[in-house]
């Protein structure tokens, strides 16, 4: 046990103390006569008395407080509140106010609020809450007066202690602590504990850290959150606070602190609490994760007759008997802080190094040792999570903390980071770590440098080398670990490639880990050696990476820039399953689709011709690539597939197959014959030059049409083919373009050729001289788009008259039609003519008169001599330039 305080006797006998207050290093006497005392005491126990005011009461001083921003003093005697003056120490307790509204108080509170305007001017904000028998009455302090804004509570007993805390009222009855939410004036209340179970003593409670407010029951102090209580009326989900000891069914946000017997009064100085017991004075330390059983720091039994506590300042705490005063001081804390690293106590040495004096630069540097120190104690007692987060607080080198697991490193010629402590600080060896204390050590470690990482990723931002180069021994050491506890985390980390390529492909080969060593390969650019692994295991049973499955999806996620690689090594799974092996080439990837397809195109070519029309109908029909070279090379690669079968089926002329190869030459000839009429991207005259002239005339025909060569094409249809139906679609599709395409369609009907456009094919029986029958069905199904004048010389002249009066009706009809329609056309715009030019005139009679006193009711502004105008139907006139900025706006606006 080490000493926090140490006690300057002040006053040993004088007069009778009732009550004390303190701010600074000065303390305030309330006597049983009704005297006031000021009294400063330095820092070495020097008293010096500042103010004396022997009359300022005939009755006992029963409580004081000090607000020390307005340099007020809030007394209580004669059952009423006085308030002082203590700024100037000559006036001796300046009498300001006595307010009759706290007639018959018995205690009371404060609470204090300094709020700061966007101005910079600072406000303090004093409420203050009176016990007046069974009643609780607000007063807030405003121009020298006490105000109350008309706001009580009833209570059922006259309140022993009271605290206030936010918007919170917390009361102390003998039998129980109830606590009350004033906010927005609206009380509501919550029953908190009973005061004790076994003792008749006064509550006494106080204000912890954080706000946290301490009661008293038995002999434990109890942290209640008060921020459980600040809840909206109609939540009544929130869970209350109790404490975890006899006679309570809940537990309570923090674990109770106990005492050797029970509190009679309390003061709170971080870190510690000072606590009035029977036998005198304790001072411990209120731990917030309840983790040490040992709470007390400092005993003072001199101090037994000790009746009041205040605490005036940091460090500084006043006690008070009857007619004896005392300044309790904080020990120097660089003294406390070697004591307390000699008794392992880390967690209060922290707390103290945080509210030193020092430099804030060497305050952290002290901070950040000690939690190293309480670090490596924690793992070398093997609690290894608690350890690692003491070196997350401590912003621990993650190498150091590698160190400790010696299989983990490779390389440990780094030094290791030394604290300043001097040697009288004891240090535990480091244990060496077996079986379950190894997988727990490392789940602890595998937390603390998942966080680490996240800090160096921030700081690789930078570019910084030293960065990247922990980051690389952070995630080696991560995958190690993770190939000891769990597997599936190894994946997801090898592809943040930050990891050691050379040790963690050692590891990886170790615990024979292929797939994830795949990942390391590619994370780090090594796909050559990837796919030689992916090769190698590919014909290996009971490989993770058997078959050809992973190496199509790593070489369609490799990308144009790799090209070279993904035609060499996808050449051996093309062999093996050309169907799957071609998905490298037209999954729906961007990787994939982005492949420079001539490239892929000529590698097929070379290597892989069958695979040739599957590529090109999936980057035609499916991506609806538009290139002309491709489209020109599917037709050729078409045509020489139908060439093939046609003579496999010549010379064939019985075999098992030939059913099968008829239906295949009917499907790539459909393939091919659709893909002419339908694409518009490849090269007709490029094309045709591959087709021969005595078969496929259709689809010469259907390229012919392209070349607009309608001649040609209506011969084919109708002197080789001799298909009237598919001249006339032909002569349909093409009308708009050519308008007598009809008519060389007849032409060509009427005027049979003698021998056959193209050798080896024979002209059709039924063209070999005009076909009447045929002229006569198109003439009459036509009519309308064949003139008469252009067709009548090629009609036969022995043509009976009366076959062609359907056709001549029909014309003669079409053009009366015509002819009536347009003198119809003609006489309404002549009577729309003649309406517009009558209203021009109405308009041109219309008159109005502008003068010096005319005003443009836009910018109301006279017109002037030289003024241009716009007259609008309403009859309002407006400059010209005001008629545009209107026009401009409604254009704008939409109206």
């Amino acid at each position: 046990m080490h000493q926090a305080y140490q006690i300057h006797s002040i006053l040993k006998q004088g007069v009778h103390i009732e009550s004390i207050a303190g701010y600074d290093n000065n303390v305030i006497l309330g006597t049983r006569s009704g005297q006031l005392i000021m009294y400063s005491v330095d820092e070495n126990g020097a008293v010096d008395m500042l103010m004396f005011n022997k009359n300022f009461s005939k009755k006992a001083i029963t409580q004081m407080e000090v607000i020390a921003e307005e340099n007020l003093l809030f007394v209580l005697t004669d059952a009423m509140i006085h308030v002082c003056d203590i700024s100037r120490k000559e006036n001796n307790f300046t009498f300001i106010h006595n307010s009759q509204f706290t007639k018959g108080c018995s205690l009371f509170t404060k609470d204090v609020k300094t709020t700061k305007s966007t101005t910079g001017e600072t406000a303090t904000v004093i409420r203050v809450c009176c016990a007046i028998k069974r009643r609780l009455q607000f007063f807030y302090w405003k121009l020298n007066l006490l105000a109350s804004p008309d706001f009580s509570i009833d209570l059922k007993d006259i309140p022993k202690a009271l605290c206030w805390v936010e918007d919170l009222i917390c009361v102390g009855y003998k039998d129980e602590y109830v606590i009350y939410n004033i906010k927005y004036n609206k009380t509501e209340k919550h029953d908190l504990i009973v005061t004790s179970s076994s003792y008749s003593i006064d509550p006494c409670m106080c204000l912890l850290k954080n706000n946290m407010l301490g009661v008293s029951k038995d002999e434990y102090l109890v942290a209640i959150d008060p921020n459980e209580y600040l809840i909206k009326k109609d939540d009544k989900s929130k869970v209350q606070g109790s404490v975890d000891v006899a006679s309570t069914d809940t537990k309570p946000t923090l674990k109770p602190m106990a005492w050797s017997s029970p509190l009679l009064a309390l003061a709170w100085d971080a870190p510690f609490v000072v606590g009035r017991v029977t036998n005198g004075l304790e001072i411990r330390y209120f731990e917030s994760n309840g983790i040490s059983k040992d709470t007390l720091v400092q005993s003072i039994p001199e101090l037994n007759k000790t009746k009041h506590l205040v605490r005036s300042a940091p460090g500084t705490i006043f006690a008070a008997a009857i007619s004896e005063l005392w300044c309790i001081r904080l020990v120097d804390i660089s003294i406390q802080r070697h004591q307390l690293l000699q008794q392992k106590k880390f967690g209060l040495a922290i707390e103290l190094t945080h509210i030193s004096d020092e430099p804030d630069a060497l305050k952290s540097d002290i901070i950040r040792q000690i939690h190293m120190r309480y670090a490596k104690e924690l793992f070398a007692l093997k609690q290894f999570s608690s350890a690692m987060t003491e070196f997350a607080k401590a912003s621990a080198d993650p190498y150091d903390v590698i160190r400790l697991f010696p299989n983990l490193l490779h390389d440990q010629a780094k030094p290791t980071t030394k604290d300043s402590f001097d040697a009288t600080v004891p240090t535990f060896p480091m244990p060496q770590l077996e079986d379950k204390d190894l997988e727990n050590a490392i789940l602890a470690l595998i937390e603390f440098l998942a966080l680490a990482r996240q800090k160096e990723v921030v700081k690789l931002r930078d570019t910084k080398s030293s960065s990247k180069s922990l980051l690389s021994i952070i995630d080696t050491t991560l995958l190690k670990c993770y190939l000891q506890t769990n597997d599936s985390l190894i994946a997801p980390l090898l592809r943040l490639n930050q990891c050691h390529l050379e040790e963690s492909e050692k590891t990886l080969k170790k615990h024979d880990k292929m797939s994830e060593l795949i990942i390391l390969y590619q994370t780090n650019g090594k796909h050559r050696k990837a796919l030689e692994l992916l090769q190698a295991q590919a014909i290996k049973e009971g490989s993770s990476l058997y078959g050809h499955e992973r190496t199509i999806r790593y070489l369609q996620q490799l990308g144009s820039s790799h090209l070279q690689l993904i035609l060499e090594f996808s050449d051996w799974v093309l062999k093996a399953d050309p169907e799957q092996g071609l998905r490298i080439y037209t999954e729906d990837f961007i990787e994939v689709e982005n492949l420079p397809r001539a490239s892929v195109l000529d590698f097929l070519l070379t290597r892989h011709k069958l695979l040739v029309i599957p590529y090109l109908e999936h980057v035609i029909n499916v991506w609806h690539d538009n290139n002309t070279f491709l489209h020109n090379v599917l037709i050729k690669q078409y045509l020489e597939k139908v060439q093939q079968l046609m003579k496999e089926l010549e010379k064939e002329e019985e075999c098992e197959d030939k059913t099968e190869k008829m239906k295949t030459l009917k499907k790539y000839r459909t393939k091919l014959y659709n893909l002419l009429k339908i694409s518009y991207n490849y090269s007709p005259d490029v094309v045709l030059k591959d087709f021969p002239t005595n078969t496929m005339l259709e689809e010469r025909a259907l390229i012919l049409g392209r070349l607009k060569k309608h001649e040609k094409v209506l011969a084919i249809y109708i002197q080789i083919l001799g298909n009237v139906k598919k001249a006339a679609e032909y002569c349909e599709a093409h009308y708009e373009d050519d308008q007598d395409i009809f008519f060389t369609l007849l032409k060509t009907i009427l005027s049979p050729l003698n021998q056959p456009p193209y050798e080896g094919v024979d002209l059709h029986k039924d063209f070999l001289k005009p076909n009447h029958d045929v002229v006569v069905d198109l003439l009459n199904k036509y009519a309308i788009r064949i003139d008469p004048c252009k067709i009548w010389p090629f009609l036969p002249k022995d043509m009976p008259l009366h076959r062609l009066q359907n056709y001549l009706d029909t014309v003669l009809r079409t053009q009366m039609a015509e002819s009536h329609h347009l003198e119809m056309k003609k006489a309404l715009l002549t009577a729309e003519i003649s309406r517009v030019e009558g209203l021009i005139r109405d308009q041109q009679n219309i008159s109005f008169e502008i003068n010096e006193f005319s005003v443009c009711p836009e910018c109301r502004k006279r017109f002037t001599n030289q003024s241009v105008f716009v007259r609008y139907p309403n009859g309002d006139v407006v400059h010209l330039s005001c008629h545009d900025k209107r026009v401009m706006a409604s254009n704008l606006f939409g109206n």
